[in-house]
């Protein structure tokens, strides 16, 4: 077997390592990015029922 170099074993490592913790959650779902869509959608849905009431009038 050939001497690996770090890039190698550091990828092997990372796989290994994977595999036992289960699939990765995406970036975007990390709590602080939860909170902000959180809020977006709640802000988002605000604006469109206020939108809706002057609508009406």
């Amino acid at each position: 077997m050939e001497k690996m170099d770090l890039k190698t074993l550091n990828r092997i490592d990372r796989l290994r390592r994977l595999k036992s913790r289960g699939p990765k959650t995406p970036k975007w779902l990390k709590p602080y990015h939860l909170l902000f869509i959180a809020f977006l959608t709640i802000f988002i849905f605000g604006a469109i029922i206020k939108v809706l009431e002057q609508n009406r009038i």
